[in-house]
């Protein structure tokens, strides 16, 4: 219960983090929500935990499925959706699929001691010092963002099962 509670304070203190010091009104809100298409794909430059700089376009639009994976250590749900993701690699990466984990953890030693725990062997980038998680409607962790191998948005938010379904509907297996 008490990591519940600490993982709901820290999704909280994420959220008003992110938007401190945007004085936005109920209408420039809507517009932004609008304003998202499902073609709409924004780039951004994340550090990977080797400290290489890599670009989100690197791995969206190159005629693949990308999944980009928001997440941080400290983040109890996001630690307990893990094993769908990693099943999900396992099952679709042959099927084309890539998967890019966005860790807003503030804190490498914590992001690199889950990523090895976990055995989150896909690509993982840190996206904390950039405004990706903003660009991409992140309010909360785990939040999931599908490509079609044209660079399109094609699903958002999908966990578990949902997840898992998603997939198989995008890349079904070859009977």
């Amino acid at each position: 219960m008490k990591k519940y509670l600490i993982c709901a304070l820290s999704a909280v203190l994420f959220t008003i983090s992110s938007h401190a010091g945007n004085e936005m009104s109920a209408e420039p809100q809507k517009k932004a929500k609008k304003e998202l298409k499902s073609e709409d794909f924004k780039d951004a430059r994340l550090v990977t935990l080797k400290g290489d700089s890599v670009n989100l376009s690197d791995y969206v639009g190159k005629h693949k499925y990308v999944m980009v994976d928001f997440w941080a250590s400290w983040c109890g749900p996001c630690m307990r959706e893990v094993p769908n993701v990693k099943a999900a690699y396992e099952k679709y990466k042959s099927r084309g699929l890539e998967i890019v984990g966005i860790s807003l953890d503030r804190d490498p030693k914590a992001w690199e001691k889950a990523v090895n725990e976990k055995g989150m062997n896909w690509v993982q980038t840190g996206g904390m010092g950039s405004d990706v998680s903003k660009s991409y409607g992140v309010q909360y962790i785990p939040y999931i963002v599908i490509f079609d191998k044209k660079g399109n948005i094609v699903a958002k938010n999908l966990h578990g099962e949902g997840l898992l379904n998603k997939l198989e509907e995008l890349m079904p297996s070859k009977k």
